[in-house]
């Protein structure tokens, strides 16, 4: 008796077994897992509010570039379709948003009625070598009533008088000039009263006051130590220092120069608090990269600042590139409200 044998499925006719293969291979998975946890790890630490110690103040700086890190990688890991890192991405490109929007397009409040106009300047010199005949140029052209210098050198000094600064700015202070770094000094169209020359750090950082259409206003120039691996605590001290003295002058306050921190360092945002708002900011133009300015560098980090008292409105803010010094200058008009 013949068996009977079972029909064979046409090959055309067997199911077919498909797996899915994420785009890319293992390669790519690595190395957008690597990037990832630069994200996250650069997202966690803006989010500190700690930023005293190596390696934070060091860091905490180039959250912008972070975000624009962020939202490329996001691009990347959702055509990937890697959907743990989308989620992780995702999150910190918010958190990045929120950081950033206030700096994009935000509308600024006209300057209410009878405030008192008060345009300044702040120029990092670069030890000195800085082209003093454009600064004074840049100030006769801008109308600038108040500048101030940092890294003000002997040299420098005697460039900006001989470039005709004392005709524009006949009030001048400072303090720790010679060879450098240490110096620093404010002149000024109006008296500069209550001079306050006080050797609190490292670098000068004189203050002065100035009637502004019968308004006080004390202008300081602003200059802490860079937060260098080895000095971070004393560029924390000095920024510590500027707060206590800033918050307990009941003046309005103007404070322009070389903070050596962006808006992303706690630090610089613990000194604003309540009180003080950033110009930059609050003018909603964009970042003020400021620093490295030097030709053939990136620019990499907004270290220079005007900063004043949230009622005082900032208009007309911005950064000009000035030969020869590795910082943009900035400009400002602060309008001090009646009192």
């Amino acid at each position: 008796m013949t068996g009977q044998r079972t029909p064979r499925t046409p090959a055309t006719n067997r199911p077919r077994v498909t797996t899915r293969h994420r785009p890319g291979g293992p390669v790519l998975g690595a190395v957008l897992v690597t990037l990832t946890v630069v994200v996250v790890v650069m997202t966690l630490v803006r989010l500190v509010p700690f930023d005293a110690a190596t390696p934070f103040a060091q860091l905490v700086g180039m959250t912008p570039w972070v975000a624009a890190l962020a939202a490329v990688l996001l691009v990347v890991v959702l055509v990937a379709r890697r959907r743990l890192l989308a989620v992780l991405v995702a999150a910190c490109v918010v958190g990045h948003a929120v950081w950033l929007a206030p700096f994009f397009g935000s509308e600024q409040p006209s300057p209410p009625a009878g405030a008192a106009p008060l345009r300044v300047l702040g120029v990092n010199a670069w030890f000195g070598q800085a082209d003093a005949a454009q600064v004074v140029d840049l100030v006769r052209a801008e109308e600038v009533q108040v500048l101030a210098v940092v890294e003000l050198t002997t040299d420098f000094r005697e460039r900006l008088v001989a470039a005709g600064i004392d005709d524009l700015l006949p009030h001048h202070v400072d303090a720790k000039v010679g060879t450098g770094s240490p110096g620093s000094g404010l002149w000024s169209a109006l008296p500069l009263d209550d001079v306050d020359t006080t050797d609190f750090s490292t670098f000068a950082m004189p203050a002065a006051t100035v009637e502004v259409d019968g308004r006080l206003v004390r202008v300081t120039a602003v200059h802490p130590v860079p937060p260098l691996p080895e000095i971070t605590h004393q560029w924390k001290a000095e920024l510590l220092r500027l707060t206590a003295r800033v918050e307990d002058d009941p003046l309005p306050q103007v404070l322009v120069g070389d903070f050596n921190a962006t808006y992303d360092h706690a630090s610089f945002r613990s000194l604003l608090g309540d009180r003080f708002h950033d110009a930059t900011r609050s003018a909603g133009q964009g970042l003020n990269l400021s620093w490295s300015a030097r030709l053939g560098t990136p620019a990499l980090l907004d270290l220079d600042h005007v900063v004043t008292d949230r009622e005082n409105v900032v208009t007309d803010v911005r950064s000009v590139q000035v030969t020869n010094s590795d910082h943009r200058a900035i400009l400002a008009t602060v309008h001090v409200p009646r009192p």
